[in-house]
């Protein structure tokens, strides 16, 4: 691996930890998907190859942002990092949205490299209409793209055949302010809103997590959340930041998570509350059902009270925290241990608190003019 060592007195760009943990452990399971299983090692090599390959094509004036048009793939996720081993910040897309959104979301990010998965493909025409700019098309599940290229013909099409070696990678070094990802979210108008998180930033939350939950190689991590919503980015370079292993539910298994977390032997989970309020109503919830979870998070909805009770007798062994944080604010930024004992005491209306700051952050309740209030006075 050519990885360069960054110090501590300058940005570790996030795709660090990483190549750190593909050197360390290259025989460990880095990806599992619907059973698959990718070594640290094949997925090193599949992200190296991309990387190489968007940089010897590199297209001038371009910004420095790759879009990974890919769903619960080995392409999805070697796309991403492919993107960050390139220098660039990744923008993923989906093929569950309607192809209308996604044109405007990739016009919007002005990309002008896309990974595409071999599921997404049918969806490309749609989504390179009206594209005037060229692009750089890579189809790493497709090895015979002629027919692609005469299709799409003032692009750049790309199949696997046509990739770099992972050998032909070089570091793009660390650089300040370096973009992690684009998101877009729908926005209070509904029309799709990009955010930008920087690299710096999401380093910061990863060395706050990493150390509070004590992740080690030997852990297995769900990944529960799409990629076009943050709390993936959790999931995934938590996991890969010390060796451990990423969970990617195939569709039936999103539909029965019991299944999922017992067979995939997860050590650590992470959803929304809604699925865990699903699981509940499902009797899904039954004490002692999931003995080998010991970390279990929730973000992106209210957690109700009732819930947390429950899913502390399912998983006994099991850490519950309640994790906040919009976007903007890179994944979550407050988070509150739940007790047994003494948490129902600490709901109001029946839910559970966002808790307190992570390291290095403050937050302040604030009225409509954004004027801090007082103790115990409304405010956001």
């Amino acid at each position: 691996m050519n990885e360069t060592i960054q110090s501590q007195t300058k940005s570790i760009p996030l795709w660090a930890g990483f190549c750190r943990s593909a050197a360390r452990f290259p025989s460990r399971p880095a990806l599992e998907i619907n059973g698959d299983m990718l070594t640290y090692s094949d997925l090193y090599d599949r992200a190296a190859s991309l990387a190489a390959t968007l940089a010897r094509y590199s297209l001038s004036d371009a910004p420095p942002l790759t879009a990974v048009f890919a769903y619960r793939s080995a392409t999805a996720f070697s796309g991403v990092l492919g993107a960050l081993l390139r220098g660039h910040g990744y923008v993923p897309l989906n093929r569950t949205f309607p192809a209308e959104r996604t044109r405007l979301m990739l016009e919007r990010s002005q990309c002008r490299s896309l990974i595409v998965d071999i599921q997404s493909e049918p969806q490309v025409e749609q989504i390179l209409t009206d594209t005037k700019a060229q692009l750089l098309l890579i189809f790493p599940d497709r090895r015979d793209v002629a027919a692609l290229s005469r299709r799409w013909a003032k692009h750049i099409v790309l199949g696997a055949d046509d990739l770099e070696p992972a050998a032909a990678w070089s570091s793009p070094g660390s650089k300040p302010g370096a973009i992690a990802y684009l998101l877009f979210t729908s926005g209070s108008t509904g029309t799709p809103k990009g955010v930008v998180v920087s690299q710096d930033n999401v380093r910061h939350y990863l060395d706050w997590t990493v150390n509070r939950y004590a992740i080690t190689h030997e852990d297995r991590l769900s990944q529960t959340f799409d990629m076009t919503f943050d709390l993936s980015a959790h999931d995934m370079f938590v996991a890969w930041e010390r060796g451990a292993c990423v969970c990617c539910p195939g569709q039936k298994d999103t539909i029965k998570p019991d299944r999922f977390i017992n067979n995939s032997r997860l050590t650590a989970w992470f959803s929304v509350p809604s699925t865990a309020l699903f699981m509940r109503r499902l009797g899904l919830l039954k004490p002692g059902m999931y003995p080998g979870l010991r970390l279990s998070l929730f973000c992106g909805e209210a957690l109700p009270m009732e819930t947390a009770v429950q899913w502390a007798k399912a998983a006994p062994n099991s850490i519950i925290e309640n994790i906040y944080g919009p976007t903007e604010l890179t994944i979550a930024c407050t988070a509150y241990r739940w007790d047994s004992i003494n948490s129902p005491a600490h709901c109001e209306q029946g839910t559970v608190p966002i808790g307190q700051p992570f390291a290095g952050m403050e937050a302040l309740v604030v009225d409509g003019d954004m004027n801090e209030v007082g103790p115990g006075s409304d405010g956001e």
